[in-house]
């Protein structure tokens, strides 16, 4: 992988953030919040994924950090931010008196387009990389501060973002076109949880592990999808 000074990783983070509360803003607008309404949510959105995100990578590497948390120095974990803007999204449900599963059909397409976006910066800076690889498309990095030096690996980054870029077209046409259905929001939760479960195999990380915290929470969320599809059918029978 080249070497430049750009930091890359950062400018995808952030057009990540920005492409989802951009989905986001589409999708309240048909909610008739008022408009101070929609900032604040907005607002409660991007400080949950910024330090959901950055707080949770803090935790689960720990011992990493030294024990010191450096929000300049800290990545953004996935799952971290989900369950950052979770949280705000339900304070903000309490706090503004709005149904909580209104927000998550307004939000939820959103997750995938961010993480599909975020994916490339995370293959451009070489962390989350993947198993080591010699076939077809396999990436070397010479400059990463987290990949190792000269070792061919599967570009896993590269795959995430292609399947979460797909998933976000399919949901967010189904999102678009049907009314705000328990059905919808929890086969997105089991769709996502399936397809980062089954690619955490080919990260580098996991060859230590039989399973890793990543796929710990896959099955949380593919259990809480499967919940709010059997929820639905039981309110429509």
């Amino acid at each position: 992988m080249f070497d430049i000074k750009i930091p890359l990783y950062g400018i995808f983070i952030f057009v990540a953030i920005i492409s989802g509360l951009f989905v986001i803003y589409n999708n309240i607008k048909v909610l008739k919040y008022k408009k101070e309404e929609i900032i604040g949510l907005l607002i409660y959105i991007l400080l949950g994924a910024v330090f959901g995100g950055k707080y949770f990578t803090f935790i689960t590497s720990y011992q990493k950090f030294g024990g010191v948390f450096s929000f300049s120095k800290i990545g953004l974990s996935s799952y971290g931010g989900i369950l950052g803007i979770l949280i705000m999204a339900f304070i903000f449900s309490k706090q503004y008196k709005k149904q909580f599963m209104e927000l998550l059909y307004a939000f939820m397409p959103a997750i995938p387009l961010m993480y599909a976006i975020g994916k490339i910066g995370c293959y451009l800076a070489g962390c989350c990389y993947g198993i080591e690889y010699n076939g077809i498309f396999n990436v070397v990095y010479n400059y990463s501060y987290s990949a190792p030096k000269g070792v061919s690996l599967f570009p896993i980054q590269l795959l995430e973002s292609i399947i979460f870029f797909i998933i976000f077209i399919c949901f967010y046409n189904i999102f678009k076109k049907k009314k705000y259905i328990n059905k919808n929001i929890g086969l997105l939760f089991i769709i996502c949880g399936i397809f980062k479960f089954l690619l955490d195999y080919l990260r580098m990380s996991h060859v230590e592990e039989i399973i890793s915290i990543n796929q710990i929470l896959c099955l949380v969320f593919i259990f809480i999808g499967v919940f709010l599809v059997f929820k639905d059918k039981e309110r429509r029978s």
